[in-house]
């Protein structure tokens, strides 16, 4: 189902052509976060963070729905693991562009929290900073979480006064983290101004460059980013390197370069699932990525029909199978 959040996020969704891909592929202080002390260890890393998170943020929703009091001690705790993870594998990733059914803004809490932390490594935050930006990805729509479910999903027009009430939200938001601002001042920052843009198109303020936080922009963009893959009233969620090239031919003006250009070398031009065909005329899909090499990814490569009595895929790494290049990414389904 449509959600009526991606309208209000439709300033970097204009699809473009992919000539400035290549270009950018190829060109491409620490404040601890007050974590309760962390019982992670090698035996832990296992632990499904995405189904924890979803778990507590829909908890956090209903109370806020409810006018209920909540903590942020086990949210805290899911960040030190979510950030753990990433540093260890790709599996939460693999979850954000998959795509979860469910509860929309649930759902895209819990993939901006790790696509932010993604794109904060890139950007060579400490551990400690990366825990806030998964903490905030988590909260950057709570001020969504007190409008009523039948407004959040509906899927035909927008009244003015709907409009409104919508754009409204990083208010609602930062009132109702107002409690919680002085222990965790970058998540009210980043409520604020999540939807902020560099030239100045955003909401609710209108800021500009450098009047917005780093960290708001590192969430902000993730969040376009989910939403891009998102489905739309007019059209299916775009698949993960089409919403990359949508935002490198269309986010210049909205976020700074060096923000735009970790997200492309944390995702590449070719994210990971990404079916692919090589100048072979052979099929692939992208099953690693190579960081210094935007564009020769890690593929599993079908066999050709009655080739050999071998497996049916291999393992093709186009850093080393140099004389093999990536002539187009084939629709999947």
């Amino acid at each position: 189902m449509a959600r009526l959040t991606d309208l209000i996020r439709e300033q970097s969704s204009q699809e473009a052509g992919g000539s400035d891909v290549i270009g950018l592929a190829h060109s491409m202080g620490k404040t601890g976060l007050p974590i309760p002390p962390s019982t992670l260890s090698p035996s832990t890393v296992e632990v499904d963070w995405y189904h924890r998170a979803t778990h507590e943020l829909q908890g956090i929703k209903h109370a806020v729905q409810t006018r209920q009091l909540w903590k942020f001690d086990e949210l805290t705790r899911i960040a030190s693991g979510v950030v753990a993870s990433l540093g260890t594998n790709d599996k939460l990733v693999q979850e954000v562009l998959e795509r979860h059914s469910g509860d929309y803004l649930i759902n895209n809490a819990v993939n901006v929290a790790i696509v932010s932390v993604k794109i904060a490594e890139a950007l060579r935050y400490e551990s400690a900073k990366l825990e806030q930006c998964a903490l905030a990805g988590f909260l950057h729509d709570l001020g969504m979480f007190a409008l009523p479910d039948s407004l959040v999903c509906k899927t035909g027009s927008l009244t003015e006064e709907e409009l409104r009430s919508l754009r409204e939200h990083p208010q609602h938001g930062a009132r109702l983290f107002k409690e919680s601002e002085a222990v965790y001042p970058w998540v009210g920052r980043v409520i604020l101004q999540e939807h902020e843009r560099w030239d100045g198109s955003g909401y609710p303020d209108r800021r500009t460059g450098d009047q917005i936080d780093e960290m708001a922009f590192v969430v902000g963009l993730a969040d376009v980013f989910d939403a891009l893959m998102g489905p739309r009233p007019y059209r299916r969620g775009m698949s993960p390197h089409r919403a990359i090239c949508t935002l490198i031919a269309s986010g210049k003006t909205l976020f700074p370069y060096h923000i735009l250009k970790a997200l492309v070398d944390q995702f590449s031009v070719y994210p990971l699932g990404t079916k692919v065909r090589l100048n072979t005329g052979e099929t692939g899909v992208v099953s690693q990525l190579n960081r210094q090499y935007a564009l020769r990814p890690i593929l599993q490569v079908s066999q050709q029909p009655g080739s050999s009595h071998g497996p049916a895929s291999k393992t093709v790494d186009l850093r080393a199978e140099t004389s093999l290049h990536i002539v187009e990414v084939v629709p999947i389904g």
